[in-house]
């Protein structure tokens, strides 16, 4: 096979074909904006991921190194842009940014994780010429995904989220696992349109191999659903009760008062134990509980106290909180559980903190304001239930990190609850966004998952990933309840055991590759 030409960069180009290049990229970034969470209603856009990476992979090697850096980080600002289109309204309602700050710390956001693209770009330009170069291009998308710095990480794995038969391949890597595979595909569809002309047999045995790879998925995912459904039928199960009493922000809504968010999910969880009889576990999202609580708090507060949590229900409550260190005045982001008794305990501090939001730098503290500043826990906590069993909690930002997921699996936890707090982000794209991470969440522990959200989404997640029961977004005024029956149990989990394996092992051949580079015909510059 001839290997694909690069353009020179002294090579006159006219402004169409300019203009096809960087249609290329962007037409790359615009299929995986509509594969993402929250963007279309319909399902099957997320099979549009598999093809994205072809344009962008069809045009890298046909232009200069310099270019395919720009191209790449055009195509990462589209899709960063596109995904995370509620970053201004996010800024504005929760840090108190002019709407004109907001927008202008978006795109300095969205340049600043291009970036992974464009580093990306250049090491597919690269290695381009090697006949292992798609390989290399997938592995150096999964390094980089895995690695770069972001505020606000994300894998274009999670695009399967309602696709449980691909999805099922995280269990092996991870989310990663899917973006390698997305990156390879394109890349053989790309190589197969550019060698059509001189080989039609590599050309289709290229496609046949790109068709291979997500058909070979979804039979893994398909045979490992039997399996995981197996287990899950054996295992007991806890009626669990979820209470959604906030409301999404948009505009320039003021938060409601803590009397009044408190009363709410008061009367809603009164109701709902009052229609579905007592409950194994009852849980409200994260700082759903409004007002300051001591950490070492032991017990309720009496009846009749303003403060007082429990009002009109029995349930065992596990709730949100923003609990408060009477020594040093510091104060956490954590869970806390009562029993049927008001014995209470502080049980978990969420570890994983938001950058420029909940934590800054020391260096920055002292210019920020009045805004919180939380302390962040020691690491994950069990909860021992009244029934004989363990659940691990972890708070909303936390659900995004797979390996953060693992140090919570340590303690081989029966059932694990994801307490989120999204109406900050408004009714965009993010809502949905945050419940695909929860999914794969799930498949990697193969544990069910409840998520309790203050504004949407809630819902009951399989171990198998399969999303059994949801709520919609509420808006103001609003509130609903949700009942569960999560299965129990300790299944063990093919990615409690290899972890980030995969991504090392993309490191390895990404350094493999660019050490290689040296014995392929240098191409021109």
């Amino acid at each position: 096979m001839r290997p694909v030409q690069a353009v020179s960069q002294d090579q006159p180009e006219s402004w169409r074909a300019q203009a096809w290049l960087l249609a290329g990229a962007l037409a790359s970034a615009a299929l995986l904006v509509l594969a993402s969470p929250g963007v279309t209603t319909w399902r099957w856009c997320a099979l549009l991921a598999w093809i994205a990476f072809a344009p962008i992979a069809w045009v890298l090697p046909r232009v200069s190194m310099r270019r395919a850096a720009l191209l790449g980080w055009v195509a990462g600002f589209a899709l960063n842009a596109g995904l995370c289109s509620w970053f201004p309204g996010l800024l504005a309602r929760f840090s108190g940014l002019h709407p004109a700050l907001a927008v202008a710390a978006s795109l300095v956001i969205w340049s600043w994780q291009a970036l992974a693209w464009c580093a990306w770009a250049l090491i597919t330009r690269a290695v381009h010429r090697a006949p292992w170069a798609p390989l290399a291009s997938a592995a150096a998308f999964v390094v980089i995904e895995r690695w770069m710095p972001m505020v606000f990480p994300y894998s274009l794995g999670i695009t399967q989220y309602r696709m449980p038969w691909p999805a099922q391949i995280a269990e092996l890597g991870g989310p990663y696992l899917l973006t390698f595979l997305f990156v390879l595909t394109g890349s053989m569809i790309a190589l197969a349109a550019s060698v059509r002309r001189s080989s039609h047999r590599h050309a289709a045995v290229l496609l046949g191999a790109s068709l291979a790879v997500p058909m070979v998925a979804s039979a893994f995912g398909a045979w490992r659903i039997r399996g995981v459904d197996a287990a899950r039928g054996t295992s007991a199960s806890l009626r669990v009760g979820m209470v959604q009493a906030s409301w999404v922000r948009t505009g320039w809504q003021a938060a409601p008062d803590p009397p009044e968010i408190l009363g709410r999910y008061q009367d809603l969880s009164a109701t709902l134990e009052r229609e579905q009889g007592p409950l194994d576990l009852l849980i409200w999202p994260e700082k759903a509980y409004p007002l300051l609580l001591r950490h070492d708090a032991a017990h309720d507060y009496p009846s009749g106290h303003e403060r007082r949590i429990r009002r009109g229900f029995r349930s065992p409550l596990l709730f949100g909180v923003t609990a408060v260190d009477v020594s040093t005045r510091e104060i956490t982001n954590s869970a806390a559980f009562a029993d049927s008794n008001d014995r209470m305990q502080v049980f978990y501090d969420k570890v994983q903190l938001i950058p420029y939001s909940e934590w800054l730098p020391g260096m920055l503290s002292p210019h920020a304001g009045g805004g919180k500043r939380y302390r962040a826990g020691n690491g994950p906590q069990l909860l021992a239930l009244p029934s004989s069993r363990s659940l691990g909690a972890f708070i909303c930002f936390e659900s995004i990190f797979p390996a953060y997921m693992r140090t919570v699996m340590r303690g081989r936890p029966d059932l694990l609850v994801n307490l989120s707090d999204d109406a900050w982000f408004g009714d965009g794209a993010e809502p949905e966004q945050h419940l695909a991470q929860v999914v794969f969440r799930a498949i990697e522990s193969r544990r069910d998952l409840v998520r309790s959200t203050g504004s949407g989404i809630s819902a009951h997640v399989a171990s198998t990933g399969r999303i059994l029961a949801t709520t919609q977004l509420s808006r103001q005024g609003e509130g609903t309840t949700l009942v569960v029956t999560p299965k129990v149990g300790a299944m063990r989990s093919w990615y409690g055991w290899l972890g980030d394996a995969f991504p090392w092992a993309c490191l390895l051949v990404v350094i493999a590759a660019i050490a290689a580079r040296r014995s392929i015909p240098a191409a021109r510059v």
